[in-house]
């Protein structure tokens, strides 16, 4: 007995995004959900299964001028680890 993709997604518990419920049930309206398509969708990564790192703004807020959004705030911690990254990269240059 060959099983389908859509089995095995139900075997395995797969859950669509609401994205790609959407698309797949659009699919499926037009004729054109196959196992291709299917395969396709549900092997998009979702947005709640990528890395994120977070803080609590208010662990940080003493470190920046008040009124500071988070996006300045974010901003500015990238600048930095971003100059920090060139002072290693320089003191490893230096150092052959």
């Amino acid at each position: 007995m060959q099983e389908t993709l859509c089995d095995l997604c139900e075997m395995q518990q797969c859950t669509p995004s609401l994205s790609q419920a959407v698309r797949l049930k659009a699919l499926q309206q037009n004729g054109k959900l196959n196992d291709q398509a299917l395969l396709k969708i549900m092997s998009e990564q979702k947005a709640n299964q990528k890395d994120k790192l977070t803080f609590q703004a208010e662990k940080f807020a003493s470190y920046f001028p008040k009124g500071y959004t988070i996006e300045q705030m974010e901003e500015s911690i990238i600048r930095m680890l971003d100059e920090r990254r060139r002072d290693i990269q320089r003191s490893r240059d230096d150092a052959r």
